[in-house]
């Protein structure tokens, strides 16, 4: 799922190996956002097809694990989509279709006309015409890049000199020229016995190899990679033990040892529900900054500081309500899903997925309490479904307000018997139940970003907030004390005295019923709600 470099197309790929591309409308919102007004179908096409290794005998399923969009150049697009193991280049163009005419014979359908030529005059010189009102739209094959990787894949991503791009899979990255897909480039990394390298034949170039001599000596495993936007030799790829390796291709063509290194855990660490947690799932480079990186893991989004990789600059917490049933979590396979993020265009909004009807979006601009908990509409709701009212401003459910809004509390309180560990997590994830927003993407320079599950996408839209009226602290402090003494007003006391203003927990009939609702930030996207504008099933 991803969108591409100008933000007008949306792909998103299956696990019958379709991949489809969505053409999004655009209008000037009054703030200079590109505002996303409608979609249409662009294109879909069959990406791959399941294939056998006969040599380790086990079939490679056609399900797509990754797109990636090239910069565009000219009036065709460029992407790249991998299964587990083969990665393919596509050119999607519109082509105006082409029709003979002005032709010797008749060409319309059924006809009994007879064309009777008696001189050279009554030739006719057959025309191409060139239908440009109805254009149709063509995918080419152009590059596929197989026999790479002996796993599957677990990351790619393309630098920016639009000549290269990196693959990995757990134990190797490659590196890869979009121009040559069956030529070898010799790359030294294995010694031989006389004390010389030995030239690989094979299609790539092997830039890190993890693979140690003994498989048993094996500590680290590539689990997430990318590149940085600005820099082409630069990119970065998190391990399954927390770890982030920087690695620069102008010092070195092998990356084995790397420029930076950035460790959440120590070497020695043994425990391995620790280590799961603190697994990388995901990792990027800030798009207008080659200094920060973002990762994520299972409980929380880091921001990174390569000026000082000891401890994360930014720490926001995305699952912590998920924390007191880790032990009844550890019992499934929750804990190996890889939650994706990505970045608004100016760096100020990380989008990233969690559990049920959950995503999380958290605005860097205002630190700690900047993390938004959205929740999604439901899959039967495709249409435009715009929630935001007069009463969602002072609505119980912080999930009703509006989008930006800071969370006070993310975790409902439970009976004090669910509390102690008794909760049913495994029943309430299980695999038939649960929904994951895995794959999330923002879409540049725009306020339209879009998650998906196993089952639908859901494309969501912040609107601009010259549209709604502002809300103030004191508005939202005065809707606070009407509730309250509204609740209270069954049991209120004779001769309440408690007024708009003044503090209603004063007053004894009302104390329990002040209602526990986040107030607006003083930013100026504090009146920026968020809608769900499509649901493609």
């Amino acid at each position: 799922l991803e969108f591409n470099k100008e933000g007008t197309h949306l792909a998103y790929g299956n696990s019958d190996g379709i991949l489809s591309i969505l053409e999004l409308g655009q209008s000037k919102s009054d703030n200079g956002y590109s505002t996303h007004v409608c979609s249409k179908p662009y294109q879909s096409f069959l990406s791959h097809e399941p294939e056998f290794d006969c040599l380790k005998s086990q079939s490679i399923e056609e399900k797509l694990t990754f797109i990636r969009w090239l910069n565009r150049c000219g009036p065709s697009h460029f992407l790249l989509s991998a299964n587990e193991r083969t990665i393919k280049l596509w050119r999607v163009t519109e082509v105006a279709p082409r029709e003979m005419t002005n032709m010797n014979f008749p060409t319309e359908s059924g006809s009994r006309r007879k064309v009777v030529i008696r001189s050279n005059s009554d030739l006719k010189v057959p025309l191409w015409t060139v239908q440009s009102e109805n254009k149709v739209v063509r995918v080419y094959n152009k590059k596929v890049f197989a026999r790479g990787h002996g796993f599957s894949l677990t990351g790619l991503s393309t630098f920016s000199d639009q000549e290269t791009f990196l693959s990995s899979d757990p134990l190797r990255i490659n590196l890869w020229h979009y121009d040559i897909d069956s030529e070898a480039f010799s790359i030294l990394f294995q010694r031989s016995c006389c004390g010389r390298f030995c030239s690989l034949t094979l299609v790539v170039i092997a830039v890190v190899d993890l693979m140690p001599e003994r498989i048993e000596d094996i500590t680290h495993l590539i689990t997430s990679l990318t590149t940085s936007p600005k820099t082409p030799a630069l990119f970065a790829y998190g391990t399954n033990r927390g770890s982030i390796r920087v690695c620069d291709l102008r010092a070195a063509a092998r990356c084995d040892q790397p420029a930076i290194s950035v460790d959440n855990l120590p070497s020695t660490e043994q425990n391995m529900i620790l280590i799961l947690l603190n697994s990388i799932a995901d990792v990027k480079f800030l798009n207008n900054s080659d200094r920060h990186l973002v990762s994520r893991d299972f409980m929380s989004v880091k921001v990174w500081d390569l000026a000082m990789p000891s401890i994360p600059v930014e720490v926001y917490a995305v699952q912590s309500h998920l924390r007191p049933y880790l032990n009844s979590i550890c019992e499934t396979e929750l804990l190996f899903d890889d939650f994706k993020l990505s970045l608004s265009s100016d760096d100020r909004y990380i989008f990233t997925g969690s559990y049920q009807d959950e995503v999380r979006i958290i605005d860097r601009s205002l630190s700690g309490a900047g993390t938004y908990k959205l929740k999604m509409e439901c899959d039967d709701s495709p249409f435009y479904s715009n929630f935001y009212n007069q009463s969602d401003l002072g609505a119980s459910s912080p999930d009703s307000a509006p989008w930006p809004r800071p969370l006070t509390s993310e975790l409902i309180q439970a009976p004090e018997d669910e509390i102690e560990g008794n909760f049913p997590i495994t029943s309430l994830f299980s695999p038939t139940n649960v929904k994951k927003w895995i794959s999330v993407s923002w879409c540049p320079n725009s306020l339209v970003a879009a998650t998906c599950h196993a089952d639908a996408i859901h494309i969501i839209e912040g609107v601009e907030r010259e549209a709604h009226i502002p809300v103030s602290r004191q508005s939202l402090e005065d809707r606070r004390w009407e509730r309250a003494h509204e609740a209270g007003a069954a049991g209120a006391a004779p001769g309440c005295t408690s007024t708009p203003g003044s503090d209603p927990t004063e007053c004894e009939c009302h104390k329990g019923h002040i209602m526990k609702e986040p107030l607006h930030p003083d930013s100026q996207s504090a009146n920026l709600p968020l809608h769900t504008k499509h649901t493609l099933g």
